[in-house]
Order: C-alpha cells, then structure tokens, then sequence
C-alpha cells in the first residue's frame, strides 16, 4: 500500500470523495487553494487528492502529483474543483504530467466527460 492510498479518490466511475469541498466558482476562477484537488490519469484510470492533504516529506508540506502515483508514469494531470454550480473544473498544469497540447487538452477534456462530469477546462495547455 501506498503512502497516501488513503488519501486518494478512484474517479475511474466518475463521481465525487465522499467528503467533497465545494468551491463557489467566482473564486474557481482565480485557482485558488482552498478546494483543489490535484487529478491524474494513469493506466488505470483517474485518480484525485485533496492538495491540502499534509505531506511532511516535502518542503511546501502538502502533497504533490507523484504523492497519486508513487513517481510511477501518468498519462496527465493538473488541478481540479468541484463547483458550487455541480461543475467540475479542471486545469492541465502538473509540472510533471502537464499537457504539452491542445490536442492533449481536448482529449482530457473528453474523458472526463466521458466519465459523466460536466466539466469546464479552466486553462490552455502547459510545458511542465
């Protein structure tokens, strides 16, 4: 078992952690903190954390995307919330599994709501 198995939310069905922070979206828009959740797509599926979920290893103290993965490859990632409107909104912005694409982005984009959320892509692609 992983470090933070306990931690982590298999979105692969689509759906929500059963304690889910709700963001209202006039602050979603800033991306801010409070309610982000870090996602990625791996060989198994989507997963999500908490980002405020505390990572003592780490300097910034709170986990990162390799914390989902266990530093082993993903397909993509970025930064999520869960809007007060039932949205969900998502970023591709991992400096390590970021999108390099707008071709990857769509694609993101159209998994996620091939999972069922009604999703809005907050930002163009990154190079991390």
């Amino acid at each position: 078992m992983a470090l933070f198995d306990d931690f982590i939310f298999d979105a692969t069905d689509g759906g929500k952690p059963s304690e889910t922070i709700v963001t209202p979206v006039d602050e979603i828009k800033y991306e801010r903190s409070v309610g982000r959740y870090l996602w990625v797509i791996d060989r198994y599926g989507l997963k999500l954390i908490l980002e405020a979920t505390p990572n003592n290893a780490l300097a910034r103290g709170i986990v990162c995307h390799t914390n989902i993965t266990g530093g082993e490859p993903a397909l993509q990632g970025g930064e999520l919330w869960f809007g007060d409107d039932g949205k969900v909104y998502i970023n591709n912005k991992s400096g390590r599994y970021g999108s390099a694409t707008p071709v990857q982005d769509a694609a993101v984009f159209d998994y996620f709501v091939s999972l069922g959320y009604d999703v809005v892509q907050l930002s163009g692609h990154t190079t991390g």
